[in-house]
């Protein structure tokens, strides 16, 4: 049976070399290549709210390496983000700054799936305390919903909240140069 099937034209392998409209081969074609990956394509300015047991206001100013890939399965976006940034937190009507360094991945499925990740190092400025802020969830590029947990490094008077859900907001300039990578067929 089976040789029966191999040796029928549709599912014969010469069929597919023998059809010059459809090769079998392709390759990838980038458009607006980024000159630099570590310098990205745009600048990234990261709004935050966090809310937990005390709550957190942050923003930052970063790069981002922007890319899309469109295929046969559909089209996926994604961020690679960093930078610096300046946080208040408050409890009990309390307020403490800190400053901040991140990095973030983001992508966008399309057919709908999205995530991501964050991790931030907070060095609160009132209290002297180092935190570890890892963050993860759901990701639509320009807006975040993560979930986040404040890991305490050293000692002292906690401000940064240790569990929280983050609403986030991304502005990045230029929104539309993205790198974009599709395949050609040859």
């Amino acid at each position: 049976m089976v040789f029966i099937l191999q040796q029928s034209s549709c599912f014969s392998q010469s069929h597919f070399e023998n059809d010059s409209v459809h090769l079998d081969s392709h390759y990838m074609v980038i458009d607006n290549p980024v000159k630099s990956k570590l310098w990205g394509n745009s600048w990234h300015f990261p709004l935050g709210y966090s809310i937990g047991l005390s709550q957190e206001f942050e923003f930052g100013i970063g790069r981002s390496y922007k890319r899309n890939f469109c295929g046969g399965g559909g089209c996926i976006f994604q961020t690679n983000s960093w930078g610096v940034g300046y946080g208040i937190s408050t409890q009990a009507g309390i307020i403490a700054q800190n400053a901040r360094i991140y990095y973030g991945y983001n992508f966008f499925y399309y057919p709908p799936f999205s995530a991501g990740f964050r991790g931030d190092y907070v060095f609160d400025l009132t209290n002297n305390v180092h935190y570890f802020k890892p963050s993860f969830g759901f990701s639509f590029i320009v807006g975040e919903i993560f979930y986040s947990y404040g890991l305490k490094l050293n000692s002292g008077n906690r401000f940064l909240p240790a569990h929280a859900i983050t609403l986030r907001i991304n502005l990045m300039c230029p929104l539309k140069k993205w790198e974009e990578h599709y395949p050609n067929r040859c």
